[in-house]
Parts: C-alpha cells; sequence; structure tokens
C-alpha cells in the first residue's frame, strides 16, 4: 500500500514537472503575461491620450472665450465709434488689431478641434484593442502563439504611433492655417 502511494506521488510529480517545462505550456504562461503587459502599456497610454483630450478641451475653452471677449469688444468699439462699414472699420487701428487676433484665435481654436477629435479617436483604437488584448487572454490556452504575437505586434505599432502625443499636446505653428482678418468683419453687423 505504501508503494502504490509513492508511485503515486511521484507520477503527479512528474506529470506537474511536464507540463510546467513542457514548450507549449511555457509558452501559453509567456503569451499570458506578455498580454497583460501589453494591456497594461494600452491602458497606461489611453489614461494619458484621454487626459491630453481634456487638455486640449480645456485650451479650446479658454481660447473660446477669450475669442468672444474680443469680439464683444470689437462690436463695443464698432458702435463707440460709429463705425457702419466695412472700409471704415478695416481703416481702425483697433478693430484691425481685434481682426487679426480673432482669425489667429480661430485658427488655433479649429487645430485644437483637430487634436481632440485625434485623441478622441486614439482613445476608442486603445479602448478596442485592450479590450480584444482582454478576450484574448480569457482564452489564452487555446489561442495560437502566432495570433497572440500578431495581437502584441499590432498593439506595439499603435502604441509606438500614439505615444508620442500621449506626453504633450503638440501644435506647430506651421500647422495652423490662418485666414484673412477682413473676413471676419462680416460677421459683425455693420450698417
Amino acid at each position: 500500500m505504501r508503494s502504490s502511494n509513492i508511485f503515486g506521488r511521484i507520477f503527479s510529480l512528474a506529470v506537474l514537472l511536464f507540463f510546467s517545462i513542457h514548450p507549449a505550456f511555457a509558452k501559453t504562461e509567456d503569451d499570458g503575461e506578455q498580454l497583460l503587459k501589453t494591456m497594461a502599456e494600452i491602458s497606461l497610454l489611453n489614461n494619458q491620450m484621454a487626459q491630453r483630450k481634456v487638455d486640449a478641451e480645456n485650451i479650446r475653452d479658454a481660447l473660446i472665450k477669450q475669442l468672444k471677449s474680443i469680439q464683444s469688444e470689437t462690436r463695443d468699439e464698432l458702435k463707440k465709434k460709429k463705425i457702419g462699414s466695412e472700409n471704415k472699420a478695416k481703416k481702425d487701428p483697433r478693430i484691425r488689431h481685434n481682426m487679426m487676433l480673432i482669425a489667429e484665435i480661430s485658427a488655433y481654436i479649429d487645430r485644437y478641434t483637430q487634436k481632440i477629435r485625434y485623441y478622441r479617436v486614439a482613445c476608442d483604437r486603445l479602448t478596442y484593442l485592450y479590450q480584444k488584448a482582454d478576450d484574448d487572454l480569457k482564452i489564452v490556452s487555446t489561442l495560437s502563439g502566432l495570433k497572440i504575437d500578431a495581437l502584441i505586434d499590432q498593439a506595439n505599432r499603435l502604441i509606438d504611433d500614439y505615444m508620442p502625443q500621449a506626453q504633450t499636446i503638440l501644435l506647430s505653428p506651421q500647422t495652423i492655417t490662418i485666414k484673412e482678418p477682413d473676413q471676419y468683419l462680416k460677421g459683425f453687423a455693420l450698417k
């Protein structure tokens, strides 16, 4: 009875050892660990991109507030100086300066709006990829290593694409298109 008990223990130990060192089972564990690491990177990047989106929204909102203030000031100047034509408005230095500010601020608002869309799409893509990785992690033991490797490669490419934009909001003055300031006079009710 004792020898069968020892034999059972040795057999159990041999089976456990076989499964722990067999390449197919070791690969599954490695894949799971790699997926968890990739999911953590995706989650961190998604949080950073979401924060940049909030930052861009706050900057855009502040610019919109500033734009409205300048527009209000311009209306007051037009009334105060009783300017009723575009030609007179264009010749007034204060109004001309305000039109240039309105044009520049409007261009930055447009660019921040584009950035917000970019961050929103990035977050959506990262969320999708995270969910896909999470789903694959749940069934990692049945997936082939190739499918997991492909998912990790896809995640790494997406992370590499978005990482530079996740640290700070990057707006290059060369990407800003400022329209002609005179066209903003049309938005004011001139008599």
